[in-house]
């Protein structure tokens, strides 16, 4: 009898102790799980930041060479004009970068429609006109005729390319001579387009050309070291890849490729794969 009621105590000590166990699982499961829900949101909120900083610093440039157009003795309105169409240009991508951070809460965030690569570029060269200007950056663009559309998020891709013509107009603010930034469009291999961004600025950091493009890291006094990473991840969801290489003799250029949509690239025919430039300059 003493043996049976010895047998039920350890059966129960052992249950209570499986109990204990499972709930303490339970709860380091529960804690790594908040621990990692804040550092998304941490991440998130960053890059948010980041991704809006971008066109409101363009868009109050913009704004300020209104009023400097308007403050002359003979006032230009039409360059005015220009400076306040760009400035609601700029506001105008806050508020979709915004609507785009809302819908990374549903299933599908991705909107995808046909999209013109070339037209893109051409409205980031004139929406970082005046930074571009500010600086001393002479801006132009490659766009390679008859270039195949592509399917994405049109905000998303507008975002990577503004990323970075930012970050190539800000590796060459502190730099002496010739301050020159190049887009580039054209035809891939196995059916994509490539797009480049070249500059003149101060180079990849030595042997770190693949980390630039981890969370965090940056080599700016001010950098949130997320829009890299951000582009990247934007450009992988879409089917591409971003990667970065040194542009001797001086500066960087970070490429990115997408599928051409439907995959076959047959609207161009394989002889015209540099195309034309259309020489757009920013002086």
């Amino acid at each position: 009898m003493q043996d049976l009621e010895n047998t039920n105590e350890a059966l129960y000590a052992e249950s209570r102790e499986r109990k204990q166990t499972e709930a303490a699982f339970r709860q380091s499961q529960a804690d790594l799980a908040r621990a990692s829900r804040i550092s998304s949101m941490g991440e998130l909120t960053a890059s948010l930041a980041h991704e809006v900083n971008q066109p409101i610093t363009a868009g109050i440039a913009n704004a300020n060479a209104c009023l400097r157009w308007l403050s002359r003795d003979q006032p230009d309105l039409e360059e005015a004009r220009a400076a306040a169409l760009r400035f609601v240009q700029n506001g105008t991508r806050a508020g979709d970068i915004v609507n785009r951070a809302r819908l990374l809460f549903t299933k599908d965030s991705l909107q995808r429609e046909f999209v013109d690569l070339n037209e893109i570029i051409r409205e980031m060269v004139l929406l970082l006109h005046s930074e571009a200007t500010q600086f001393a950056v002479s801006a132009r663009t490659e766009l390679a005729a008859d270039l195949p559309q592509v399917v994405g998020d049109r905000v998303q891709l507008q975002q990577v390319l503004m990323n970075l013509m930012m970050n190539s107009i800000d590796a060459m603010k502190n730099v002496n001579g010739t301050h020159e930034l190049t887009v580039q469009s054209q035809r891939g291999e196995d059916g994509q387009v490539l797009i480049s961004v070249t500059d003149t600025g101060v180079g990849l950091p030595p042997r770190q050309e693949d980390k630039i493009f981890d969370a965090f890291f940056t080599t700016k006094p001010h950098g949130t070291g997320i829009g890299l990473r951000i582009s990247r991840s934007i450009v992988g969801a879409h089917g591409g890849h971003l990667w970065a290489a040194d542009h001797p003799p001086r500066g960087a250029r970070f490429s990115f490729t997408l599928p051409i949509s439907g995959g076959t690239g047959d609207s161009a025919d394989s002889g015209d794969r540099t195309g034309t430039a259309d020489g757009t300059q920013i002086p």
